[in-house]
Order: C-alpha cells, then sequence, then structure tokens
C-alpha cells in the first residue's frame, strides 16, 4: 500500500466515525434499518443516514428545512466492514432538490480502489427552504450503514467584502508607491 493510500484509508476512516452518531441515538430515534435526519435548522448542521438495516437495493430521502442563506457543504460515506462479516454500499446516486434547483452528488473515494466509498456535493449557494436528498444504492453482505453531514455556512456580508477588497488595495498602491532601493554587490 503505498503512502497515499494509506493516508487516504486513515482519512476515510476519521469522515465515517466523526459523523456518525451512536448506535444508541440512532436506534432511540428510529430503530434498526431506517433512514435518521439530525439537521437542526436553527444551527445550521446535522447528520444524516442509515443506521445499520439496508440489504439490497434502497433509496433514503431526507428532508432538510434551511432557514438562513449560506453555503452548504454535504458529504455521506459508508462503513466497509463490519463485526458479523464484509459489508459493502454501491451508491447509484445521490441527488438534491429544492427552491428551484436540482445538484448532483459524485463519488469522490471509493471502488475499485476501496469499499468504502466517499461522496460529496461541491459547496453551493442556498436560501432559505425545503431541500430534499435522495440516495439510492444496493447493499451486499451482512446489513450495511452509512452517515453524511449537511452544514450550512454563513455568507460574508456585502460591507465585509467591500471592506477586504478596500484592505487589499491600500496593501497595492503602497507597494507601488515604495521607493525601490537598488543594491550592489563589489
Amino acid at each position: 500500500m503505498t503512502k497515499f493510500a494509506s493516508l487516504a484509508a486513515v482519512t476515510l476512516a476519521a469522515t465515517v466515525s466523526m459523523v456518525a452518531p451512536t448506535a444508541a441515538q440512532a436506534q432511540a430515534a428510529t430503530g434498526p434499518g431506517t433512514p435518521y435526519n439530525f439537521f437542526s435548522g436553527a444551527t445550521g448542521s446535522g447528520t444524516f443516514g442509515n443506521n445499520g438495516g439496508l440489504v439490497g437495493t434502497f433509496t433514503n430521502v431526507f428532508t432538510f428545512i434551511v432557514t438562513s442563506r449560506g453555503v452548504l457543504a454535504a458529504d455521506f460515506s459508508n462503513a466497509a466492514s463490519s463485526n458479523n462479516g464484509l459489508t459493502d454500499i454501491d451508491f447509484t446516486s445521490a441527488t438534491l432538490t429544492g427552491n428551484g434547483g436540482t445538484f448532483s452528488f459524485t463519488k469522490l473515494v471509493g471502488e475499485p480502489l476501496a469499499l468504502t466509498e466517499l461522496w460529496g456535493v461541491t459547496p453551493l449557494n442556498v436560501t432559505p427552504g425545503t431541500y430534499t436528498l435522495t440516495v439510492t444504492g444496493r447493499s451486499f453482505g451482512t446489513p450495511a450503514t452509512y452517515a453524511g453531514n449537511f452544514n450550512i455556512g454563513a455568507v460574508p456580508e456585502p460591507a465585509t467584502w467591500a471592506m477586504m477588497m478596500v484592505g487589499v488595495g491600500a496593501v497595492g498602491g503602497a507597494l507601488r508607491r515604495r521607493k525601490r532601493v537598488s543594491v550592489s554587490f563589489a
């Protein structure tokens, strides 16, 4: 295994363990084998996924009610092994619809290099409203699980952009007016 491949495996393992809720949370929320969604419109972040009952072809639908505009960053991944044997999920598609737009997730890492797949959407600007994420795929082996993040970050205000542009202009102007000093070596 190359250094890059081992680093990627460590990163994926960290991603899966960070986004997945505890088994107790998932069981208490929905019972085994059903989707869960812990998104909070107030904080603009949360997790979603399926807690371990996926067998065969599946379609999971998640609804997110966004309460303020911002930049969306979302991803999801599966766990490639379990205590009872090998599990594998082949995701076939993931689309986000809402406020007149449809956005597709793409596979960032996965087969044929690894059983773990990581899918994400390019960060995009979203406005308040209802968004629906549909994830489809097929699970092989023992019942499988996956988890993801859905986060809305703040968009800088126009005044912040203006202040930044004035600052960059001031630095550029100061550099242009700077007296040039020539140095010669004998």
